[in-house]
């Protein structure tokens, strides 16, 4: 009984948490969408169903860290929102971002697209050199190139500049420009398509969805749950089918090998059985019942990184802590002379084994950057204001299923590009 009240109680602490910023106008709703997709209601069913490879101490433990993470998140963004800084809605509907030119608004919107071809075109490039063709292509073969290549190849890059520049896809989107939104989002999902890189089409939905929920501005009310939820339903099913690419050795392989009744079919098996994404929160239940008894637990290790972002690995080899996604994954699959395979436990999961018990005191961290992170893109112009919200709504996500460090990197890497571009805006090519 306290197995199923203490279920219910994290996942309605998740829910509680998702309106609230969902009323903040809040892109920090995306974490915690992934939260309860990810975790809440799978955590729930496990225990109402019994299906958990775990016993109800191992569940209760994580029912009982979540619901304080939980409680210390909210006590703290309640209290920044209320004291110091009432305003946080991100939404281009406020009008209170600085005004600009059409012209420099033009440019800025050129500029972005300019880039986002040009991150695509290096795709392109690479593939067609190394690989042949892109019927050759696949997320292996991409990933044992990147390792080839190194870091000084474009093509380590590129996706930084698409995740960067993405954003304009909801600037087209606000404006009903529907064409350059077709070509933008075009190009995105060929790159998804041929990387077999699922996390690159993120940006896509997460336009689509902000476009709906705040551009629109819809009361949350039950049409507006009832759509979010099959909107919901939909980007399961199509992360889910992007991970065939993987299964199958890429887009080319898969459609010329199987029908479209085949891959549906494939498809919602791995949904139902709970394969992939959903399965993610099993390690956070593998941390807890091995008491985080690992190699580089409990040290911090992905927040020390986080610390040191700016430091190339390559460069000054040794100053940051070895990779905290790897020693999870060592973790896991209880293989110390893992280098290789890299885990990501949901947000949960890696707070947890970065610090153990006392990993909900990142609560208060999360309540807190996120807090800032909506205070930063209050203060930019409309254009840069809208790639920012897809931008950091995307490491928000990534963030949430685990990847912490990527997500980070992912957004601080973008945002420095999208300065640039912002920079560039500012000078009247045509006289």
């Amino acid at each position: 009984m306290a197995n199923f009240i203490l279920g219910m109680l994290q996942l309605l602490s998740i829910i509680i948490i998702s309106i609230y910023e969902y009323n903040k106008r809040s892109i920090v709703v995306f974490l915690w969408a992934t939260l309860l997709i990810m975790f809440g209601i799978p955590h729930l069913l496990s225990i109402m169903t019994n299906t958990s490879d775990y016993s109800d101490d191992i569940m209760i433990k994580a029912s009982i860290f979540v619901i304080m993470f939980n409680l210390l998140y909210i006590i703290t963004k309640k209290f920044l929102n209320t004291f110091i800084f009432k305003d946080s809605n991100v939404s281009p509907n406020t009008r209170n971002y600085p005004q600009i030119s059409v012209g420099r608004r033009n440019r800025l919107k050129m500029l972005s697209l300019l880039v986002l071809t040009l991150g695509f075109l290096i795709l392109i490039y690479y593939t067609i050199k190394h690989l042949g063709s892109l019927s050759n292509a696949s997320w292996g073969k991409f990933r044992a190139l990147s390792a080839e290549l190194g870091f000084k190849s474009l093509l380590r890059y590129a996706k930084f500049i698409l995740f960067a520049t993405s954003g304009i896809v909801l600037v087209y989107l606000k404006e009903e420009s529907w064409k350059m939104a077709t070509i933008s989002i075009i190009m995105i999902v060929l790159y998804t398509l041929i990387t077999g890189n699922r996390i690159i089409i993120l940006p896509v939905i997460i336009s689509i969805i902000l476009k709906y929920i705040y551009i629109n501005n819809k009361n949350l009310n039950f049409k507006t749950i009832i759509v979010i939820g099959i909107l919901g339903f939909m980007v399961i099913y199509l992360v889910y089918f992007l991970r065939l690419l993987r299964i199958y050795g890429g887009f080319y392989n898969m459609v010329t090998n199987n029908s479209i009744v085949e891959l549906n079919k494939k498809n919602f098996e791995m949904i139902l059985s709970g394969d992939g994404e959903l399965s993610l929160r099993n390690a956070f239940y593998h941390f807890i019942y091995y008491n985080n008894n690992f190699n580089n637990f409990n040290m911090g290790h992905t927040y020390i990184r986080l610390l040191l972002i700016v430091i190339p690995t390559s460069l000054i080899p040794g100053i940051k802590p070895p990779d905290f996604a790897i020693s999870m994954g060592s973790a896991w699959s209880m293989n110390p002379y893992n280098t290789t395979y890299s885990m990501h436990p949901t947000l949960y999961g890696d707070c947890f084994a970065n610090l153990w018990w006392f990993g909900i005191l990142l609560g208060i961290f999360w309540a807190l950057f996120s807090f800032f992170i909506d205070k930063f893109i209050i203060k930019k112009n409309e254009v840069v204001r809208m790639m920012l919200m897809v931008l950091f709504s995307t490491a928000f996500v990534i963030a949430g299923r685990g990847s912490v460090y990527n997500g980070f990197f992912i957004a601080f890497a973008g945002t420095i590009i999208v300065a640039g571009i912002n920079l560039a805006s500012r000078i009247n090519y045509i006289r």
